[in-house]
């Protein structure tokens, strides 16, 4: 277990519960949307609440197993970064499931987006580019305004030279 008994029940202590039935620690959420702490002394490291939450109400995560959240509705909620129910620690709304199962109902959630992390519509938008053996969609419109920021940046350095 990641952290010493006496330090998780201090943490799992601070769980409060939402009106919708979720959980959440009242730490800040990290760049991705997860709670996360500190555990461990001398040498601490960082944690994600939900999986905190998960060894000490069910045990271990075996190995090539995450932990996935239930509560997650994307008829409701368009997920990423902002999703609150990354933040849930209810060991109601967690299940183990393997990486790709995972990964399969993230793609299943994606598709029921209507807006990038930016805010522009994404229908009729989108374009499909290759990352390794991946093939991933973005936004049209943060690709051009991101094309328009690297051309005056140039164009500014070129100026100061």
């Amino acid at each position: 277990m990641a952290a010493g008994s006496t330090q998780l029940e201090r943490i799992v202590s601070r769980f409060v519960k939402q009106p919708n039935g979720c959980w959440h620690h009242p730490s800040k959420p990290n760049n991705k949307g997860y709670g996360v702490t500190r555990v461990g002394w001398p040498v601490t490291k960082g944690e994600k609440l939900h999986r905190l939450s998960w060894m000490y109400f069910n045990g271990d995560i075996p190995e090539g197993m995450v932990i996935d959240h239930l509560c997650h509705n994307p008829s409701t909620c368009e997920g990423g970064t902002t999703c609150e129910h990354r933040r849930c620690v209810n060991p109601e709304h967690l299940q183990l499931v393997t990486a790709p199962e995972n990964n399969q109902k993230t793609v299943r959630v994606l598709k029921f987006r209507t807006r990038c992390k930016n805010g522009h519509e994404l229908k009729d938008n989108t374009y499909q580019y290759r990352s390794g053996t991946t093939t991933r969609f973005a936004c049209h419109a943060c690709k051009k305004e991101q094309a328009k920021m690297n051309q005056r940046k140039y164009r500014a350095e070129k100026v100061g030279v």
